[in-house]
């Protein structure tokens, strides 16, 4: 009798452990499906970054291509924040000053949202290609502050400048 009640034990013990294992493996299954699904949710956003930023070009007349390369050099296309006690932030790296004055005269809303950030740096870019007459020129004021002639720029300025083929942009 008691070894029946034993071989009983067992097999219960052993179905509950069979069980509980598929359990695991059901949710081990689970787990990369939403990570396959996450993966693809963040290629999503990485290209509706790049729409949002396109319709705006669009809108304010700015070449898209030049605003790609400008995220890709002051961010990579990561929505971060300057790790070297600068107040720049967002994909385009606009400071404080400048999105707060610009965010006022666009008249938007919601704080500083990537979408913002991605608006104030573009109308910015636009208002400097303005000033200056030429995209190159509002380039370069828009990562120091105003224009400087090539044989003042610094290495880094060189460095920045030097990745762009400016005859897309302002044909010489």
């Amino acid at each position: 009798m008691i070894v029946g009640a034993l071989l009983l034990v067992a097999v219960v013990a052993t179905s509950f452990v069979n069980r509980q294992n598929k359990k695991n493996e059901e949710m081990t299954r689970q787990a990369e499906l939403l990570a396959m699904e996450a993966t693809k949710i963040e290629e999503v956003k990485s290209k509706s970054v790049f729409e949002v930023a396109d319709s705006i070009c669009q809108a304010a007349d700015v070449p898209f291509e030049l605003v790609k390369e400008i995220g890709n050099n002051e961010s990579g296309w990561r929505y971060i924040t300057n790790t070297n006690g600068g107040t720049d932030h967002g994909d385009l790296q606009v400071i404080d000053e400048t999105y707060w004055y610009w965010y006022d005269k666009l008249d938007l809303e919601g704080g500083k949202t990537r979408r913002n950030y991605l608006k104030v740096g573009i109308y910015y870019l636009k208002s400097l290609h303005n000033k200056y007459g030429s995209w190159k020129k509002a380039r370069f004021a828009y990562g120091r502050g105003h224009w400087r002639t090539p044989d003042t720029w610094t290495c880094l300025e060189e460095k920045f400048m030097g990745k762009i083929d400016w005859t897309k942009y302002d044909g010489q």
